[in-house]
Parts: structure tokens; C-alpha cells; sequence
């Protein structure tokens, strides 16, 4: 199949999220559907945003849009100027204690992966800094570095999915996406500049190790973030087969879902002792998945459910809209378990 390309149009580009627990945001914009750096693990394909869509994209020419993830993208061009007006007559915000009422740019697609997603991604951060909003961007893309002038901001934080330092090893798991080095100078350009920095050692393969992870907090320490956040690659369901597909030989290892729970607790206690050994444990900000639960200790997983990030933000920045708190929803699972 060919790349596929072109535009599409929403009525209300910004949406509250349920990322507040992953500490991520309560609210994001998403300026496409789809995404060119077919990164095979990529959950996205699987979630209502496209599986919804499959009818629509189909007539649009895309036979299959969840094996096909890599090979369409339909920007939302009109998104700045709908922030604008939306932005405008908005008179509450949400905000949780885990979320802290920023928006994320993008949750289900990459802001930065050509020039086209970029302009519409300016255009929507200026919209948002206008309002005084708290704005999170998660790219794979160095072209952020090209906004500079407006990503130096208190409000804003810039942060790469940065798993491993190891571009073969990229080529095969994310093969479109930029390749780490070029992410790694990336944040570095951006740490010289000033800018507030995170970043996702996210997802990581099986074959990492303890050592694997103290080299790679060591190289990542050196451009400061204020969190780092971590989770393994999860193999089961229509990803799954999109690693097979890839050639991907480990996945087949961690598709059961005890062997996945195995990899994941071996991974966490990794990641935790070489962050202590780093010097970085308090930055760590592990994303658990609920399907842990009776794998690992119920409190070591509701510790992370719903856990606001270490980050900081001035409360002076907010907008002057309503500001709507939310008391932590962090104890959900803990109810729903025991129910």
C-alpha cells in the first residue's frame, strides 16, 4: 500500500483526557489521524479513535487501518484557529491533581512528523499559550528544535519517546520514526536553549537489561529532565501482530499474558535500580497497567495509578477561565478491585 495523504475536519479539537492517569494531561489535541512513523507497537490503531473510523478511512483508500498504521495521516489544518475561538468562549477548565490541567499535543499521533503536522502544531501551541494554558508536547520528531522561540516557555514542556540509544535496533521496532541519535541531539539542542524538558524511556524491549538501563539514564541525565517516564513494549493484541509482521522475533515470547506480566515486573525492578544508582529515582515516573493487578502488589500498583508527576508548574500562569479541581480519582482501581 502507498502513503496515503490528506486533510480532514473535526468540530472540537480539544478533548479531556483519561491520561491523568499516567500523569500525562487532562486534556488533549490531536492534529491528525494516523501517523507515517509506523512505529509497530504503537497502541493507537486500537483505540475507539480509529477503530471508529475504519468505514471513513476506508473510503478514503485505506484497506485496513490497523495492520496499514504507518501508511496514512489526514491533518486537521483548521485546529489553531478552532483553539482560538473555542479557547475563547471556554469558561471552566478541568483539572485534576495527576493532569494538572495541561494539554497534550498529541496523544494518537505525532505532532511533529512533517512539516505539514508541524505548522498546524505552532499554530495550536500559540492558540494555547494565548490562553495561558499548560501545554505538553510528545514527539519522536526533531523538528520541534525549529520552534524554539515559542517552545522556551514556562508553560510548556517538550518531551521525545526515547526507549534506547540503539539505531538499528530502532530501524526494526520504529521504522519510520527519526532514529534516536537524532532525538538525543535534538534535546540536548533544546536543554542549551532553555527549554523544560521530560522525556519516555518508552516502550522498552525484553532484550534491555539492568546495565542496558543505567547507560542509558547516565546518557539521558545529561539534558536534565524534570521526568522521566517509563514503560515495556506491549505486544498483545492487533500491535502484536504488526511486530510479527515486522519480524520482530522477541514478541512471540511476551504475547501471553504472563509472560508479558513476567517481563514487565523484571523491567520495573530494572529500571528502578538503575535509576537509584543514577542518581535519578526521583524523576522516574513508571506508567503500571492495570492488568497487573495479581502480578504485583496491589499497593505498588495503586502507587502509580493516578500519581501526579514530580514536574512543577506556576499557578500564576493559569488562565483566568474557572479553574474546575478535581479531587484524586487515584483509589478508583483500589475500589473497583475490592468491590
Amino acid at each position: 500500500m502507498s502513503i496515503i495523504k490528506g486533510t480532514e475536519k473535526i468540530a472540537n479539537p480539544l478533548q479531556k483526557s483519561a491520561l491523568n492517569k499516567k500523569g500525562l494531561c487532562d486534556y488533549v489535541v490531536n492534529i491528525a489521524s494516523g501517523c507515517l512513523h509506523g512505529c509497530t507497537f504503537c497502541y493507537v490503531p486500537s483505540t475507539p479513535a480509529i477503530r471508529t473510523k475504519q468505514a471513513q478511512l476506508r473510503e478514503q483508500g485505506v484497506n485496513d487501518p490497523q495492520m496499514d498504521w504507518g501508511q496514512y495521516l489526514f491533518v486537521r489544518e483548521e485546529i489553531p484557529e478552532q483553539l482560538e475561538k473555542n479557547l475563547s468562549r471556554k469558561t471552566t477548565w478541568h483539572e485534576t491533581p495527576e493532569g494538572k490541567g495541561v494539554v497534550l499535543l498529541c496523544s494518537g499521533t505525532d505532532p511533529y512528523q512533517n512539516k505539514q503536522t508541524a505548522n498546524v502544531t505552532r499554530g495550536a501551541v500559540k492558540a494555547l499559550l494565548q490562553n495561558n494554558k499548560r501545554v505538553r508536547i510528545l514527539t519522536r520528531s526533531p523538528l520541534w528544535v525549529n520552534d524554539l522561540d515559542i517552545l522556551k516557555h514556562p508553560n510548556i514542556i517538550v518531551g521525545m519517546s526515547l526507549p534506547y540509544l540503539n539505531d538499528e535496533l530502532s530501524r526494526q521496532i520504529e521504522p519510520n520514526a527519526p532514529l534516536p541519535s537524532e532525538r538525543y541531539k535534538a534535546l540536548i539542542k533544546g536543554y542549551e536553549a532553555g527549554c523544560r524538558l521530560y522525556v519516555a524511556v518508552a516502550p522498552t524491549p525484553p532484550s534491555m537489561t539492568l546495565d542496558d538501563f543505567k547507560k542509558h539514564l547516565y546518557e539521558i541525565m545529561k539534558f536534565n529532565p524534570e521526568v522521566i517516564f517509563w514503560e515495556p513494549i506491549n505486544a498483545r493484541g492487533t500491535n502484536g501482530k504488526r511486530m510479527i509482521a515486522a519480524g520482530l522475533e522477541f514478541t512471540t515470547s511476551i504475547m501471553t499474558r504472563n509472560a508479558w506480566a513476567e517481563y514487565f515486573k523484571r523491567q520495573w525492578n530494572d529500571i528502578e535500580e538503575a535509576a537509584r544508582e543514577v542518581g535519578c529515582l526521583d524523576r522516574l515516573h513508571i506508567w503500571p497497567d492495570p492488568e497487573l493487578r495479581g502480578y504485583v502488589d496491589d499497593a505498588k500498583l495503586d502507587n502509580w495509578l493516578y500519581r501526579p508527576t514530580v514536574e512543577k508548574w506556576d499557578n500564576t500562569k493559569m488562565s483566568k477561565t474557572k479553574v474546575t479541581s478535581i479531587k484524586s480519582v487515584r483509589k478508583t482501581s483500589q475500589m473497583a478491585h475490592t468491590s
